[in-house]
């Protein structure tokens, strides 16, 4: 096809269809359109639509050849103005890649993406002549006979005079006034640095005009750049190699999420993991929590990114908006809620688990292994038998959920799966202080939040025993049908434990479901000296419990533990033909996760859980529990010798609940909060708000609770 370009007529070889991506190709000193041979077809192949012009002065184009690179990029801005193209990529070679790199940094507007090939920061021909006939004499020699110098080249100290001489003399002509356009050029690197479009160098590993390092240098210099090396060509590797630069092409055209540059990658990755390793080790010279800036919180509201970005800089973007401003639940004066402080083993396997992006929701592979390792560890722990199941979750409520799921279908039927009539009748009992996600699970489950009884508790806050026979009686003599009895293994305002061992003595009686809530203290049991306040959970029918809280794995890793595996898949299990199982391959080794929950889309959970077990053992996070218990009682004891400080209920497990006579206790908890020392939070115990202080994080200890009493004491009394 012809097109006028400044008045003249200029030919440029088109495939493809209109309307695809468009992609110019330009080529090197003394080429035409026909210099890259069939690589046009095969990049039109992959739904490009390809333009290769001749430049001035070459093949069907008018005109005296152009005279400089920043020539010959001015007249590709104005070739794609008369080509209608709006927008494009520009890939060149040798010296067509100067061309197009001086393009893209002068029109960035224009230029959507670039591929140079063969192509450095700058190309000084006579230098590269030198050189090349240092090493290869023939391949020089067929290159001066190009431009009428002696086929024959002079011995190699003679070779860059006879060059320059040859140049000098010649007669002016399109590859005359090439080179001398390319051996002028030494504006790369700083152009490189203007490039704002994805940029990607393919070296010829075996190139002698553009050394490979020279245009890996370049590569380097591009904002978005990176470097692909096709080792066995040369300079002239569409030719030499026409297959790979193909590929290479494509790839760079088209390159999908992956890195460009691997090794810049490595490098930025290696200092985002040192920010964060120095930000947990250092966390004890940070404020626990600090209230965002207006300007932080407002740069929240920037729109959608339509471009990447550089990863240093969104990690810069992290340090200064995000990092600063969590939850603070990482630092040892974390109290108010029951959250895990994680820890840099379980950072690290989140790591190797998002590298992995494994699905769990089922098949054959190793990391269902992991999980059912896991399933496997917790049976022994909480002397479960080989035929119990085990599933993660994002936490204790859907675990909660789960259980009440797999009971209700245990005593209606799996034909209950098909729906409810609502005159099943079923009921089921918790303490009034049952974290209030079990009435949650009842609503969503679809038997209502009027299906379970909420009991009071004694003086211990335990759940009243004779209160819940009573219940359970009238119920029965109404003609309703209770199954299912909550226990909690650390309530969540003062950290109770029921009594278990009584209430699986009255759940084996009463013929109903026993579930324990043990989000908080279940796993407890790793540690001898809780172990006995937890008698009972080993008789339950089910567990729930969060390896983020005392398991300390980082967020989020809950999980439910079923005794009677079957009756667990029975609630789940799907007959659905793209959940078929096989024999052998992939889809073998079930039953699979998705068996057993709702999710067919699940992260890999268990190897943060896994690492963290494997890291640190059940002996060390057992005795990190007992010394959060210990760092409460001291706690406890501290506030009973200060005569303005009154505890508001007994210590049973980690969580203390205290008050500051004559003083407001919400005002206290947010002035501690916003001057980063501490952060409680705050409950209700009887008719009095309660500072409320839950000592989870395994790095906390008593100088932290220490420091916390003595600035509730420095707060004036009203």
């Amino acid at each position: 096809m012809d097109i006028i370009v400044q008045g003249r007529s200029v030919f440029a070889a088109s495939h493809g269809a209109d309307g695809t991506p468009a992609v110019i190709l330009v080529h090197g000193a003394g080429g035409s359109h026909r210099s890259w041979g069939n690589l046009g077809k095969g990049l039109a192949a992959q739904g490009l639509r390809v333009l290769i012009p001749d430049l001035p002065g070459h093949g069907a184009t008018q005109g005296p050849a152009l005279t400089s690179i920043g020539d010959i990029a001015h007249w590709l801005a104005q070739f794609m103005a008369a080509a209608g193209l709006g927008r494009a990529a520009l890939a060149g070679h040798s010296m067509g890649g100067l061309a197009v790199l001086d393009c893209a940094a002068r029109h960035p507007a224009l230029v959507s993406s670039l591929v140079l090939l063969g192509a450095a920061g700058s190309m000084p021909v006579n230098q590269a002549l030198l050189d090349m006939a240092l090493a290869d004499t023939p391949a020089a020699s067929a290159l001066i006979a190009k431009w009428s110098l002696p086929k024959e080249p002079p011995p190699a100290p003679a070779l860059l005079a006879e060059i320059t001489v040859g140049l000098s003399d010649c007669a002016p002509g399109v590859l005359h006034a090439d080179l001398v356009a390319c051996d002028r050029y030494q504006e790369g690197e700083a152009m490189a640095a203007r490039v704002a479009c994805r940029a990607t160098v393919i070296i010829g590993g075996q190139d002698r005009m553009s050394p490979p390092d020279a245009c890996r240098a370049l590569s380097e210099r591009l904002g978005q750049g990176r470097a692909i090396v096709l080792d066995p060509a040369g300079h002239m590797m569409m030719a030499d190699q026409p297959d790979a630069t193909l590929t290479a092409m494509v790839d760079a055209l088209d390159p999908g999420l992956d890195p460009g540059d691997w090794e810049a990658l490595r490098a930025q990755a290696h200092r985002m993991l040192d920010q964060s390793l120095d930000f947990i080790r250092d966390i004890r010279r940070r404020p626990v929590w600090r209230p965002m800036p207006g300007e932080v919180r407002a740069a929240f509201d920037a729109a959608p990114p339509r471009a990447g970005q550089e990863l240093a800089a969104i990690d810069a973007e992290f340090r200064a908006l995000v990092e600063p401003f969590g939850s603070g639940n990482i630092h040892p004066g974390f109290m108010g809620w029951v959250q895990g402080a994680g820890t840099v083993e379980g950072m690290l396997a989140e790591m190797m688990a998002a590298g992995l992006n494994a699905n769990l929701g089922g098949r054959d592979h190793a990391p269902i292994e992991v999980e059912r390792q896991i399933l496997r560890w917790m049976r022994d722990l909480f002397s479960y038998p080989e035929t119990a199941s085990g599933l993660f979750l994002t936490g204790a409520s859907m675990a909660n959920f789960l259980a009440v799921l797999v009971a209700r279908t245990k005593v209606l039927g799996v034909e209950s799966r098909q729906g409810l009539t609502g005159t099943e009748g079923l009921t089921a009992y918790a303490a009034v202080t049952a974290h209030g996600c079990i009435g949650q699970a009842f609503e969503m489950s679809g038997l209502g939040a009027r299906a379970l009884r909420l009991a009071p508790t004694d003086s211990r806050h335990q759940l009243d025993l004779d209160a819940l026979r009573q219940s359970v009686a009238a119920d029965r003599a109404a003609g309703l049908r209770p199954f299912m009895v909550v226990g909690s293994a650390g309530t969540v305002d003062v950290g109770a434990i029921d009594d278990l061992a009584a209430l699986a003595d009255f759940a084996e009686a009463e013929g109903l479901w026993l579930h324990v809530d043990g989000a908080l203290g279940a796993l407890g049991v790793m540690s001898p000296e809780l172990t006995p306040l937890l008698r009972g959970i080993e008789r339950s029918d089910s567990i729930a419990f969060d390896f983020h809280k005392w398991g300390q794995v980082p967020y989020d890793a809950g999980y439910l533990l079923v005794r009677d595996g079957e009756a667990h898949r029975a609630a789940f299990a799907s007959p659905a033909a793209y959940l078929r199982r096989e024999t052998r391959g992939l889809a073998a080794g079930s039953y699979w996760p998705c068996d057993y929950g709702p999710d067919l889309s699940r992260g890999f959970r268990a190897l943060k859980t896994w690492v963290t077990l494997k890291a640190h053992g059940m002996d060390a996070l057992g005795a990190a529990m007992a010394r959060c218990c210990r760092v409460a009682r001291h706690l406890a004891a501290r506030i009973e010798a200060e005569p303005d400080l009154e505890l508001l209920a007994p210590v049973a497990l980690n969580i203390v609940c205290f008050h500051r006579r004559g003083t407001d206790s919400a005002r206290i908890v947010a002035d501690l909060h916003e001057a980063g020392l501490a952060a409680p939070s705050t409950t209700t115990i009887g008719e009095t708000l309660a500072i409320r202080a839950a000592i989870v994080n395994h790095r906390t200890r008593e100088h932290d609770v220490d420091r916390m009493v003595d600035a509730v004491l420095a707060v004036p009394a009203k």
